[in-house]
């Protein structure tokens, strides 16, 4: 056995092993178990923000958790969010990711079996920002997302604040990583953020932060980190 991250490409793998209770349940939810065959890819797909809408309303997802996320569409395909076209509309099947990507989810709203529609691609931005009227930072468009804070009209993300609106950070969605990055920036719950201006910024590649890519044997592609590959253990079948 060895870990989907190391898999070769191109051929069938079996799924020997699935590590972690939440995410085999949520694995199993979209159809993969111990047994189900799986085929790596090796494809390098650009990404992008996306803007969808849900029960709670309208929300911007980075094309990373854009990736994670695996929609059941109404003319019964099931995709990746990523791939998905405007206009088009279904419920969550499930998240690839681990559970505090599935708790970041729930904070704007979107959970497993909940109706969305996919509303339209943004382009990549980079937001430059005051942080407690003193220090300057630039903030990405996934990083902007993950910043869910009040303003004088309600809770946001801080990729949806106007130009000079106050921010008051109230809660940060994502990991530990992440969140470390945030505290050097001295960006956490409680701090005063202000939007100076917004840029064009650049265009990513799946391939750096999400490098495997596979298919399953009744076509759903499936988009992991490498941290989450790491946790399915595959062995080459004779198919």
């Amino acid at each position: 056995m060895t870990p989907l991250t190391n898999a070769p490409l191109g051929i069938p793998l079996a799924v020997e092993s699935i590590v972690g209770e939440g995410f085999t349940e949520r694995m199993g939810r979209l159809g993969v178990f111990v047994g189900t065959t799986l085929t790596r890819l090796g494809e390098s797909v650009a990404v992008e923000p996306v803007k969808v809408r849900g029960p709670r309303g309208e929300a911007v997802l980075s094309g990373v958790w854009a990736a994670k996320m695996v929609v059941h569409l109404d003319d019964g395909r099931r995709l990746p969010l990523l791939e998905c076209k405007p206009g088009e509309s279904g419920h969550v099947e499930g998240i690839t990711g681990q559970d505090r990507i599935v708790q970041s989810m729930e904070a704007l709203g979107l959970v497993e079996n909940d109706r969305i529609t996919f509303l339209r691609r943004l382009p990549p931005m980079a937001y430059n920002a005051l942080v407690d009227g003193k220090t300057r930072v630039r903030l990405g468009e996934g990083q902007a997302s993950k910043l869910l804070g009040q303003t004088p009209i309600g809770q946001v993300q801080f990729c949806g604040v106007g130009v000079g609106e106050d921010f008051v950070v109230t809660r940060i969605l994502t990991g530990e990583s992440a969140r470390e990055t945030f505290e050097t920036l001295n960006i956490r719950p409680g701090t005063h953020l202000s939007l100076v201006s917004v840029q064009a910024g650049q265009v990513m590649r799946l391939g750096r932060h999400h490098p495997v890519v596979c298919v399953t044997n009744d076509g759903l592609r499936l988009y992991f980190q490498e941290k989450d590959a790491d946790r399915i253990l595959v062995a080459p079948t004779n198919e």
